[in-house]
């Protein structure tokens, strides 16, 4: 068993995450985003693809999204995924 601060929060390791083809779309699972807090992830894409009215759950505008997966890697809820 790991003994790292994220499995000790979350139970096990982040998968590590395959690079995303140039067709892949990034999605928000609602029913794993609380939509209760200031989303973190919209704070960690570096091109402001990611955006949050009030504690919504987040939308991504694809036309701005490079695929770089920040998003997908931080959300602590596994919400956002890239496929």
């Amino acid at each position: 068993m790991s003994n790292s601060i994220w499995s000790q929060f979350f139970g096990a390791e982040p998968q590590q995450q395959q690079p995303a083809d140039k067709d892949a779309i990034v999605r928000v699972n609602k029913n794993r985003c609380p939509e209760n807090h200031p989303c973190p992830s919209v704070r960690v894409c570096p091109v402001e693809a990611l955006s949050q009215v009030r504690f919504s759950a987040p939308t991504a505008d694809m036309d701005k999204c490079i695929k770089c997966g920040k998003c997908v890697r931080y959300c602590p809820m596994g919400a956002i995924t890239l496929s």
